[in-house]
């Protein structure tokens, strides 16, 4: 693949702490330099640079090597790519790869063609935006949106003409010399009706990584056309759950302030830096994720979190929130009027935008406040769904100092006493242990367990309703909270079809719009696939766990009150709980489930 002279030579014109130290915060420990890892999710330094060794590894992960190997895995490329990379930086020619196989060859041609391909397309995008009569209704639509010659050469916004042809950009591309392969492998263009740009009828928004790379697009549709939104498809250089759109021009000075705003659009980063918010990055479309998580870490110790002011941007805030907190950043929360995006105050009033972003408080006095609400120590009902609410987020507080801080918080507003507070977090927070590794894994959704995630599974594909109840003989009784067996009794009820939202009582309109939001990889396969058959299986055995060492648990109880009376209960309990642990026995040998 490469020589081992060329490698050898890289290696030794580089210093592994300063290319190392460019992605993750070092400092020395000793001899090493230890930061936290890029690679995983930790609140501790459990990762290691060896200048000496010229090594790194982690002790929490298990990952580790030489300094080719880091840059494999931090930018997601192959041996051949992090040598190239890191050639360029070191003024390294490399001898021609004529040791590469085939595949490799071609998917090394095709990561540079569609990072070259990219570029041409921004350019031929935005040239059409500017000066051709095509780009009129993206030019109109911009400007009703407040979007101005500054942002449009900024973020270098384009438009996709539609014509009577609907392969502008390919025939463009294809009289530069690209081929329809390394088109369509760019995500550029679309192959199931002969060879048709992907993008038409759409300002085009280009996305660059952190490096400055072309490497995916955004469409925004004009008038109803749908879906409203567009993304390149994953490619060899694009991954909207990896990307991180604005960062490449806010990275300085995230990386000065070490504090980065995260918003939910493109629109609403434009917005931002048009307003002096110039630390404004956002997600693609989609939920933030660890991946973007451990990207932000490299840059910023804090994360200011600028959300819609409706109840889905809440929600999303809300869960964004437990995924930084997990990671060890600083979260803050932005609050915006109900109804209102960061876009649309960027236009109405951008000092009131700058304001809350630099006023955003804490996430999680925020987040005690909003569910604590109206309640006190004399308002009755109120105060005890208050102190559900609100110990639901203290039981996801992972210092143990703030959350005992938040708990007094709490109790000054209901007159309970924080200790006990505490205690009922602790109590309710101790989740029976996984099914021999079987209980489901919930990416993204940390915290959320069985039940919540079949409910997730449910709301979003109401068929398997009927072979959750009729095969595996769920009942309303299985699942842990009164909430949580209601809102299945309703969909059982709605059969064959679903029910309403908004008709549903206030917790359980709530409890569906939380489980409906989740993010669930299954269900990109079909009701019928492997993956989410599993899904399905996992969550239901665990649920059946969980009811049987309930029930254990009942029993143990009911034995310790019997004392030394009516001893002719008590083989009958006793009975009953090897009953039940042979059931969980069973369970976890992956038999029993189907009634």
């Amino acid at each position: 693949m490469a020589s081992s002279s060329d490698v050898e030579e890289v290696k030794a014109r580089l210093n592994i702490v300063e290319v190392i130290g460019g992605y993750v915060r070092l400092q020395r420990a000793g001899r090493e330099y230890r930061g936290l890892c890029p690679f995983h999710l930790e609140r501790s330094p459990s990762f290691y640079v060896n200048p000496e060794k010229q090594l790194w590894n982690c002790h929490g992960c298990h990952l580790g090597g030489d300094l080719l190997k880091f840059v494999e895995l931090i930018d997601h490329t192959d041996f051949r790519g992090a040598l190239e990379e890191m050639a360029k930086r070191a003024g390294v020619n490399l001898e021609p790869p004529q040791q590469l196989t085939p595949q490799q060859q071609r998917q090394a041609r095709l990561r540079e063609s569609s990072l070259r391909l990219n570029q041409m397309a921004a350019d031929f995008y935005h040239e059409v935006l500017l000066h051709h009569e095509a780009g009129l209704p993206g030019r109109e639509f911009l400007a009703g949106r407040g979007v101005g010659a500054p942002d449009i050469d900024g973020f270098h916004l384009g438009y996709a003409p539609q014509g009577r042809r609907r392969d502008n950009l390919v025939r463009y591309l294809m009289s530069k010399k690209a081929t329809p392969e390394e088109i369509v492998a760019a995500g550029l263009a679309d192959s199931r009706q002969g060879l048709g740009d992907f993008l038409r009828r759409r300002i085009v928004i280009p996305i660059r990584d952190e490096r400055q790379r072309w490497v995916g697009f955004g469409g925004r549709a004009l008038g109803v056309d749908q879906p409203k939104y567009l993304n390149t498809r994953s490619t060899a250089v694009f991954d909207k759950s990896r990307i991180l759109f604005g960062l490449d021009r806010a990275v300085a000075a995230v990386s000065k302030e070490r504090r980065v705003t995260l918003m939910e659009g493109y629109f609403d980063v434009i917005g931002a830096h048009r307003s002096g918010v110039g630390t404004a990055v956002s997600t693609s479309g989609t939920a933030l994720t660890e991946v973007q998580v451990r990207l932000l870490r490299r840059f910023a110790d804090e994360v200011v979190l600028c959300f819609d002011g409706d109840q889905a941007g809440q929600r999303a805030a809300r869960r964004a929130v437990d995924l930084l907190s997990g990671a060890g950043m600083i979260c803050r929360l932005a609050l915006l009027p109900e109804g209102v995006d960061p876009d649309d105050l960027s236009r109405s009033d951008p000092e009131r935008l700058r304001k809350s972003v630099g006023e955003a408080a804490p996430a999680f006095e925020v987040l005690i406040d909003q569910a604590l609400g109206d309640a006190s120590s004399q308002s009755g009902s109120l105060r005890q769904e208050a102190l559900r609410r609100s110990m639901a987020i203290l039981a996801k507080i992972p210092e143990a100092s703030l959350r005992e801080l938040y708990a007094e918080r709490v109790g000054r507003r209901l007159g309970i006493a924080p200790a006990r507070i505490l205690e009922d977090v602790e109590r309710g927070g101790r989740q029976p242990a996984p099914a021999g590794g079987l209980a489901p894994s919930r990416s993204g959704n940390s915290g959320m367990g069985a039940s919540a995630h079949l409910l997730g599974l449910l709301v979003a594909r109401p068929e398997l309703v009927s072979e959750v109840r009729d095969r595996y003989q769920v009942t309303r009784g299985d699942f842990p909270s009164t909430e949580d067996g209601d809102l299945y009794s309703v969909l059982c009820d709605s059969l064959p079809g679903r029910p309403d939202p908004s008709t549903l009582a206030a917790n359980l309109a709530e409890r569906w719009a939380e489980v409906g939001d989740a993010e669930l990889p299954e269900l990109e396969e079909e009701s019928g696939g492997t993956r989410l058959q599993r899904a399905l299986e996992d969550c239901v055995r665990t649920i059946r766990i969980e009811v049987a060492e309930r029930t254990i648990s009942e029993l143990q109880r009911q034995m310790a009150g019997l004392g030394h009376h009516r001893e002719g209960s008590t083989p009958a309990l006793v009975a009953e709980m090897e009953s039940m642990r042979r059931r969980i026995e069973k369970l976890r040998r992956g038999n029993g489930l189907e009634a």
